[in-house]
């Protein structure tokens, strides 16, 4: 029996097919519901699938590169440790890949990073820096850190020539090949004490103890970061990335409350196309997406895309959710993104901020 289409249903399919959206392009940027001007691309529109942005395999551990130049491919891989592939170079946010085993696989490990162009440490505790001295150390990669930082990769197995120390506080640019790199001091999350305690005496008594063999490996990835007090004041530090398309990107890998050289460097610099940002560790959802709103009101990005919302085994993720439902409730043209391990998210970098008419 023959089944006929219906003359509106035939409408419906020839507008679909003659619409920008319907037409073949290598990614879908995730500001296309939002942003016109990445359909007026007619180049971008046209071209071929990029594999790039289509498969789960880092760059530096030996996956595709994107063919345009001028996309932007991201990557979480946990915690706030984000993989930035741009323009033919890789850059590293965090380092801190081999956790261990009471923690959820990433998919690989440090030693199949095999290619890095820069590595930038927001702080030195060990579940951000941990990696970060072998992988440079095999790669000949820089590293960007607090004095703090730089004083634990020093007792660790690297040139001290591939250390670049930084404070945040003003006049201070870094050039990474197409990344133009800002050093901004921030402050490191400070959670209530009390939630902390209460919550970490519950998970203590109700989720499954560490065995002796897990708890030795956590003590030696522990002794790869920085224990230090002054990781909260003064080893903090944000970072503003910004391509040579004009394209900006805020990285900041604590949850912590903005300081002033932030609300300094967004006056001068404007809206972020991206913000990377740190879930705080107040463990309730109303403290955390306070926090959220601060981060958001001060950077301005037009996508969100979390940080440090995974955890250990039978520990408490922060959920995502709540914190995107009060940065829509006040921005509702806000975009936010929180994907799975590895999984890129694409940019065409031609359309940001900095261009708009």
């Amino acid at each position: 029996m023959k089944r006929w289409l219906s003359l509106a249903a035939v409408v419906s399919l020839l507008v679909a097919a003659s619409s920008p959206r319907a037409v073949a392009r290598p990614f879908e940027d995730p500001r296309a519901e939002q942003n016109e001007a990445l359909d007026g691309d007619a180049a971008y529109a046209t071209a071929p699938r990029d594999p790039a942005c289509h498969v789960s395999v880092l760059a530096s551990s030996g996956g595709p590169m994107p063919r345009d130049p001028h996309t932007l491919v991201v990557r979480w891989t946990g915690y706030t440790n984000y993989e930035l592939v741009y323009n033919g170079q890789i850059l590293l946010l965090d380092a801190f890949f081999d956790r261990g085993h009471i923690y959820p696989s990433l998919g690989f490990h440090a030693d199949d990073v095999k290619k890095v162009d820069a590595i930038l440490i927001g702080h030195g505790h060990f579940d951000h820096m941990a990696d970060a001295a072998a992988i440079a150390a095999r790669t000949g990669a820089p590293v960007v850190g607090a004095p703090v930082t730089a004083e634990k990769l020093a007792t660790q197995p690297i040139d001290p020539k591939q250390v670049h120390v930084v404070t945040g506080k003003g006049g201070e640019t870094l050039q990474f090949g197409s990344f133009r790199v800002e050093p901004i001091l921030g402050r490191h999350g400070e959670p209530p004490p009390t939630l902390v305690d209460a919550f970490s005496v519950a998970l203590k008594r109700t989720a499954k103890a560490p065995t002796e063999d897990e708890l030795a490996e956590q003590a030696g990835i522990h002794q790869r970061g920085s224990s230090d007090r002054r990781v909260i004041a003064d080893g903090t530090i944000a970072y503003l990335i910004t391509l040579d398309t004009g394209f900006r990107i805020l990285f900041r890998d604590s949850g912590g409350r903005v300081t002033d050289y932030e609300k300094a460097a967004m006056e001068r610099s404007g809206p972020v196309d991206l913000g990377l940002i740190a879930v705080a560790a107040s463990y309730l959802n109303t403290l955390n997406a306070e926090q959220a709103l601060e981060h958001m009101r001060t950077y301005r990005p037009d996508v969100y895309m979390p940080g440090h919302h995974d955890a250990a085994r039978n520990d408490l993720w922060r959920a995502t959710e709540p914190l995107f439902q009060a940065l829509k409730d006040e921005n509702p043209g806000i975009v936010t993104v929180s994907k799975t391990y590895r999984e890129p998210t694409c940019f065409n970098t031609e359309v940001n901020i900095s261009r708009r008419k």
